[in-house]
């Protein structure tokens, strides 16, 4: 099970392959220690990697490991067969569905923006 700051520091990992923890943790809107602590935890368990930048030993470069790509591989299927189960019962699909909360998305800043009756 993986927490969801868990999650978004390994999507942005595979994303972007040997990123610094500071900089990982300001994409991901965490602070320092708690980035320390998140990336402590993923090593533990095998996750991810830290290694010294080259150019820095005091910087810490970021990567997945085998086990945190298959950790992620089987989040992301786990997510889309929950999707799956909870559109099954809809005729409408996810377009469709998008389409449609952007519309009333638009249609609100408009009836927002218009200020009060008057």
């Amino acid at each position: 099970m993986l927490t969801g700051p868990q999650y978004s520091v390994l999507v942005t990992v595979d994303a972007h392959p040997e990123l610094d923890q500071g900089s990982l943790a300001h994409t991901v809107a965490l602070d320092r220690s708690t980035m320390a602590d998140v990336c402590r935890r993923l090593e533990d368990r095998g996750l991810i990697a830290r290694t010294q930048a080259p150019a820095d030993g005091r910087r810490k470069l970021l990567g997945l490991t085998d086990d945190g790509r298959e950790a992620l591989a089987r989040v992301h299927r786990r997510a889309r067969e929950l999707e799956q189960e909870l559109m099954a019962e809809h005729a409408i699909d996810v377009d469709q569905l998008l389409v449609h909360l952007d519309a009333l998305s638009r249609r609100w800043e408009t009836v927002a923006s218009a200020g009060p009756p008057g």
